[in-house]
């Protein structure tokens, strides 16, 4: 196949944000993927539909988890210690609250329903209508992502790492970091400035807050590439969480894509197994545009997947690259669902679904160096054209890097 002449990825200031698992959006998200995690490692076929709502000490659980009949016999009394569990694990608890063994667990709203092996033989069609998009670009040291995103993601991930390792000290588990900055022709990103905003304690030494927030940033980009930051600009920020504003599953949306720069098809992923078509979709453009840009078909290249209710795959595949309409390239091919679900499946399975389990995929996003899915990755862009070979400078750093000691208890 005869590639495309490469087109020069021109310079760019771009902006995008990310929070800390504290915050009480991220918080809820984790908590929808650990009600997965739980019920497909117990059931990989199951059925969930997961919406997470938080506000002070009450949790508010409400969709559909379908399930086969001889699994998970006292679910409703493990959903708890599931969630309690989560909010350790974002960091609440003794000086941090909402305490989590004083938390509020509502789940009236959660339908629970024991299903037959005959439902299953239907997984493989669409449950619901979605627009699915997957972006990649040509800067293999930010994880084929925009380096905004990237970096204000590795910032957030240093915070959450010092404040872990002195849960009871001044700072907070909740926040949040925006970064700007300019993406080089060379595909570099040079971070410009950064804006930290960091729960705290009311004792809390302002010197040692600043001294916090720039160790991180210096952490996550090194000490010669350190920007302009600024840090809680608005003033005190004593009260965090839950307990200073309301959360709810997929608000998130932006972040959990790929930034600002790129639209988005709408569909949360966070709450949903590995069947819903906003997952498979996602998960699939994502590859598909990775695979685009490693052929050289284009510097910034994005896929749009339709898909309708009861169907098996796409109806319709739209490719774009740097800002022109391409046709897929003739030696990929897009699977269907069931055959995406598989692979994900298997990829979670070798994991014992660790990565949703442990709000790792909720806290830490869903793409990057696909660390979660490395297995699957293979399998769902297989690719007949030749790709370049990245270089040892190019490669880009561990996406999934463990941020705490915590480890997934059953509950």
């Amino acid at each position: 196949m005869d590639r495309k002449p490469s087109i020069e990825m021109q310079p760019r200031q771009t902006v995008a944000e990310w929070v800390l698992p504290g915050h009480p959006d991220k918080l809820c998200d984790a908590l929808a993927d650990r009600i997965v995690g739980e019920v497909l490692r117990a059931d990989p076929q199951a059925q969930c539909g997961i919406e997470v709502a938080c506000a002070f000490d009450h949790v508010f659980v409400t969709g559909l988890v379908g399930l086969d009949p001889g699994v998970l016999p006292g679910i409703e009394n493990e959903l708890d210690g599931w969630i309690r569990d989560t909010y350790r694990s974002a960091g609440y608890g003794g000086r941090w609250d909402p305490l989590p063994q004083a938390l509020q667990i509502d789940r009236r709203a959660l339908r629970i329903e024991r299903r037959g092996a005959d439902w299953q033989e239907l997984r493989h069609l669409s449950d619901d209508q979605c627009i699915c998009v997957g972006y990649a670009q040509d800067t293999p040291r930010t994880g084929f992502l925009p380096g905004a995103l990237w970096t204000a993601r590795c910032i957030a991930q240093a915070l959450h790492r010092r404040q872990r390792a002195d849960a009871q000290g001044p700072i907070g588990p909740d926040g949040k970091v925006i970064v700007r900055g300019l993406e080089r022709e060379d595909g570099v990103f040079e971070a410009q400035s950064v804006s930290v905003s960091l729960h705290h304690a009311e004792t809390v030494d302002w010197l040692d807050l600043h001294r916090h927030a720039r160790q991180a940033v210096q952490e996550a980009l090194g000490k010669d590439q350190v920007p302009e930051i600024s840090v809680n600009a608005a003033g005190m920020f004593l009260c965090g969480g839950p307990m200073g504003d309301n959360g709810t599953t997929g608000k998130k949306l932006v972040m959990d894509a790929y930034g600002p720069g790129v639209p988005i098809g709408g569909g949360a992923w966070s709450g949903k197994d590995l069947h819903k078509p906003d997952r498979v979709g996602g998960m699939l453009a994502r590859q598909l545009a990775l695979q685009c840009v490693k052929a050289g078909i284009g510097r910034r290249v994005t896929v749009s997947l339709e898909y309708r209710p009861n169907s098996t795959a796409p109806e319709l595949v739209q490719v774009q690259a740097d800002g022109r309409p391409v046709a897929l390239p003739p030696g990929l091919r897009v699977m269907g669902t069931r055959e995406v679900a598989q692979a994900l499946l298997a990829q979670m399975r070798e994991q014992d679904f660790a990565p949703l389990r442990s709000g790792q995929l909720a806290r830490w996003g869903h793409f990057g160096s696909e660390g979660a899915w490395a297995g699957a990755s293979a399998i769902l862009a297989p690719c007949g054209f030749p790709t370049r070979a990245w270089t040892a400078d190019e490669q880009p750093p561990p996406h999934f890097a463990k941020v705490d000691g915590s480890q997934v208890s059953a509950g």
